[in-house]
């Protein structure tokens, strides 16, 4: 009788502080691995590091307190803590600056993960091209999350035979229409029970254009008075930006900042109307997919991988990004048309529920194969 294999022991080099690579670690650690995490951010809510390890790459030895001599110290610091903590395998996260740093250890098997901007526009210029190269040199397997990151890494010099889609970024379980406490958010908000929400899932950063999606609802917003606006975000640069936006739109308690914790991001999710997703950069985002898995229409940004989700009627009216007043068009039809709004969402929801499934089981594959391949290289021709 066969026993089962024996967990992983699993290092990234990710930002720690990112709702992605904590969503990867702690499926990961559910399926009883050791997750470590190496990061120059640390210090996320414990809540979302359970059972996670996480380094401070800063600490790992003196040398890397000193900002001009640290840059030499990033492969060696993370060579020695993988063999210090026995690292089965390594996963880089991002390329800039993540996967780069840990390209320069040269521990294998070595896993890298694209996350968006870093291989679709840092890719296409200095020093971001050259960081690129240099990390597909030392790794074993790419991991992307759509085709136009493949496409956008194999045209920076990527092998297109170690590349594996897994939609390792989203999980998915627990979003659902079920989860939908419509009268509870409204009251929660001391907004009217019939009110209609548009939502944004999106950060305030510069990419996703929120100051955008307020002018074009202040635009729609005297047409449709049952209309809300609910900006969820976590934080971001360009808050402070966003809230004069609101304070320009003049329309009161009609827009609302929210911040919301991922264990109340369901319930979130699937209690507005119209989800709002404008980003000038994307790669298969999990605010899109989640949106789309609580059973929502959706307003989509034109940028790459969003047509492998969504298009023209397939579920979604899109825009170009930054165009305000298409963007104020396309909530003026769904605000308008419930019939609209419920085609869009089942289709949406049909789609997601089709295409992605759990990631761990796949990841955890990949890993035990490169991990039996490093194995077999490293043992050599037997004479």
């Amino acid at each position: 009788m066969s026993s089962a294999p024996r967990p992983l022991r699993i290092l990234a080099v990710a930002d720690a502080r990112s709702i992605h690579t904590l969503r990867w670690a702690r499926r990961l650690a559910d399926r009883g691995h050791d997750v470590h995490v190496v990061s120059n951010r640390v210090g996320a809510d414990s809540r979302e590091t359970e059972r996670i390890t996480v380094h401070d790459l800063l600490a790992l030895e003196p040398l890397m307190r000193v900002p001009r001599l640290r840059r030499l110290r990033f492969g060696p610091a993370i060579r020695r803590l993988a063999a210090t903590i026995g690292a089965d395998v390594v996963h880089g996260h991002g390329i800039m600056p993540y996967a780069y740093w840990g390209a320069l250890a040269e521990v294998h098997p070595y896993v890298v993960s694209p996350w968006g901007r870093d291989v679709l526009l840092d890719a296409l210029k200095e020093p971001g091209r050259s960081r690129a190269r240099r990390t597909w040199r030392s790794a074993d397997y790419l991991v992307v999350n759509s085709g136009a990151i493949e496409a956008a890494a194999v045209a920076t010099g990527a092998d297109p035979t170690r590349i594996a889609h897994i939609i390792w970024h989203t999980q998915l379980s627990g979003f659902g229409p079920e989860q939908a406490d419509r009268d509870g958010l409204r009251a929660e908000l001391g907004w009217p029970q019939d009110a209609l929400i548009v939502l944004s899932l999106r950060n305030f950063q510069e990419r996703t254009n929120i100051d955008v999606l307020v002018r074009a609802f202040a635009r729609v917003a005297p047409a449709h008075p049952r209309a809300r606006l609910l900006l969820a975000a976590r934080g971001g640069e360009t808050r402070s930006q966003v809230e004069q936006a609101v304070a320009d739109a003049g329309l009161g308690d009609r827009i609302r900042l929210h911040r919301v914790d991922p264990g109340g991001l369901p319930r979130l999710a699937a209690s507005g109307d119209i989800v709002v997703s404008i980003a000038n950069t994307d790669s298969s985002p999990s605010s899109l997919l989640e949106a789309m898995a609580s059973g929502n229409p959706l307003v989509g940004g034109w940028c790459p991988s969003i047509d492998e989700w969504i298009g023209p009627g397939e579920g979604a009216e899109m825009v170009q990004p930054r165009d305000e007043q298409a963007l104020a068009a396309a909530l003026d039809r769904l605000l308008a048309d419930p019939a609209l709004r419920e085609r869009y969402a089942e289709r949406n929801l049909r789609i997601v529920r089709e295409r992605v499934a759990e990631s761990a089981p796949a990841m955890e594959a990949l890993y035990r194969r490169l991990i039996a391949e490093h194995a077999e290289r490293s043992a050599g021709p037997v004479s």
